[in-house]
């Protein structure tokens, strides 16, 4: 690897790690919140849901600019940097909840931004034989945010106050957008990606509905698995946040391997097996045995399952060559729109059922992407890595 290529491949995975501690972080920050705005926890959910539905909304309508500026493609990321510096300034200087409300709303819009043009860069220049393990690099930088950039968010927020983390996540943003700015080169007219005839947006969804069903099972059981842990297996916080910890470093790890299968093996076959051995997986870990054996099976569900992300990220690039930023734009959309309905489905059928049945039901959804990932959308392009600048 020539040192251009770690430099992307740093640049990338850094600033999907300040992404993932900023859309992870929320999460326990929310009782501080809700304490020190007056509003009820319910109220303060809303900070995650509207982030999030942003972050979703706004996706494809980037990706689409990311393919058409050509040469100035990088402008898409560092806007985004840039904005996402002033929204997390304005949660940090926030003195009402209303404030706090429009400054996430703000910060999912550039988060919209920021991740699909990575992940464009980084699959349109990588070489052909080597693209899922380059997606798998700055995956990991994302879930490297869920298992270390959260936990020491937090620890900030309990020492500093909970205004701090943000500002450090402004402050980061700004030198990831001079970094950015730099780093990526500038691409030919027509050189990330072969142009082919624009796919129409059937095929588009049709694709990522498997990215859909996948969110759904994921997060429809990690949303209630600490609630389960608390409840049934009467866990401490100590043990669960070593259940958690164990889960964020399988995620990593299962992304890394992933990535690299993928290139020995296929796309194909590693995404399309990812899903189907995730099934018994889930079945397992809603059984909640002891935490002796839960630890390492957390562990393993987690690598199981996020081996499928790089794997069909590298798919859906081949598939739809010379509209990178738009497929994998689209494909994060599914996979926030799978987390909010696993999310939200997820509620009422662990009141009614519990944690077994909501782990059985998810590992339907596993099954049922795993079925729809045998087929085939579009003819699968191998290129060669582009010329730059």
């Amino acid at each position: 690897m020539s040192g251009n290529q770690a430099i992307w491949l740093f640049t990338g995975a850094a600033t999907l790690f300040l992404v993932g501690t900023d859309v992870f972080i929320m999460s326990p920050l929310l009782p501080a919140i809700s304490a020190e705005f007056g509003v009820t926890p319910a109220a303060a959910g809303w900070l995650v849901t509207v982030m999030a539905v942003m972050y979703a909304c706004g996706s494809p309508w980037a990706g689409t600019l990311f393919d058409r500026l050509q040469e100035r493609r990088s402008y898409v990321l560092v806007a985004g940097l840039v904005c996402f510096a002033l929204a997390n300034l304005g949660t940090a200087l926030a003195d009402s909840f209303l404030l706090l409300l429009g400054s996430r709303l703000a910060a999912g819009l550039s988060l919209a931004a920021i991740a699909p043009s990575v992940y464009a860069f980084v699959s349109g220049l990588a070489p052909a034989n080597r693209r899922a393990a380059w997606l798998s690099v700055v995956v990991s930088g994302n879930l490297t945010g869920l298992w270390v950039g959260t936990p020491l968010g937090t620890l900030l927020a309990g020492w500093e106050g909970l205004r701090l983390p943000f500002l450090c996540i402004a402050a980061g943003s700004l030198l990831l957008a001079l970094l950015n700015g730099r780093v990526w080169p500038k691409m030919r007219k027509n050189t990330l990606m072969p142009q082919t005839k624009r796919r129409p947006l059937c095929d588009v969804l049709r694709s990522v509905v498997v990215t859909i069903l996948w969110s759904m099972a994921m997060y429809g059981v990690y949303t209630f698995l600490g609630t389960a842990l608390a409840q049934q297996n009467e866990f401490t916080s100590a043990q669960l946040a070593v259940s958690l910890t164990a889960y964020g470093v399988g995620a990593m790890l299962g992304s890394l391997s992933g990535g690299r299968l993928a290139d020995w093996i296929g796309e194909r076959p590693v995404s399309t097996a990812s899903l189907l051995v995730l099934v018994p997986f889930l079945s397992l870990v809603g059984t909640l045995p002891s935490s002796n054996w839960l630890y390492p099976l957390l562990f393993l569900w987690a690598l199981v399952g996020y081996a499928f992300v790089p794997s069909y990220q590298s798919r859906l690039s081949n598939e739809y060559p010379g509209e990178t930023g738009r497929i994998m734009s689209w494909n994060i959309t599914g996979m926030y729109i799978g987390m909010t309905l696993g999310s939200y489905f997820g509620g009422p059928i662990y009141q009614l059922w519990g944690f077994t049945a909501l782990a059985l039901i998810c590992g339907g959804f596993a099954l049922g992407a795993g079925v729809l990932s045998l087929g085939f959308v579009g003819k699968q392009v191998r290129s060669a890595p582009p010329d730059h600048l």
